[in-house]
């Protein structure tokens, strides 16, 4: 069986690569991608815990924490009383909705540009390539 160093090393590229140049595209909203990814789910949930958050971005809870704190420095966030007194529900600010709209935008031209040399039937296998990886992975947990 022949282990592929390459394709491993051709995603972490890939993902390295396109988080440089979203860092670049949200630099000018003081964001960058990990605060974009944590505004991105509290606007897809529209509310939700810090906990919630951490699950979906597969990420710790600490990470969560100081990613929340710079978005609440920026103004972008509402918190929420909920049931568990020790956790606070997280919302979008007028602001924290505002900065999703224009950065969402801004992002949907970026991946429109790179995509362009794609047909769609490449774009659709490598759509089923990365979610069968991403279950493999699941499944390895």
């Amino acid at each position: 069986m022949t282990y592929h160093y390459t394709f491993r090393s051709k995603i972490q590229k890939c993902s390295r690569l396109m988080s440089d140049e979203l860092n670049k595209i949200l630099e000018p909203y003081q964001l960058n991608y990990s605060l974009w990814q944590v505004l991105f789910v509290i606007h897809s949930k529209q509310r939700c815990t810090s906990i919630d958050i951490a699950e979906y971005l597969n990420v710790s809870k600490p990470s969560i924490t100081k990613r929340i704190q710079a978005l609440q420095k920026l103004g972008a966030l509402t918190l929420l009383e909920s049931q568990d007194k020790r956790q606070k529900l997280l919302c979008l600010s007028e602001h924290g909705l505002s900065l999703h709209d224009h950065c969402k935008d801004r992002i949907a031209m970026f991946e429109q540009q790179i995509m362009q040399i794609l047909t769609p039937s490449q774009i659709e296998v490598t759509e089923q390539t990365m979610e069968l990886v991403m279950q493999q992975l699941q499944l390895m947990k």
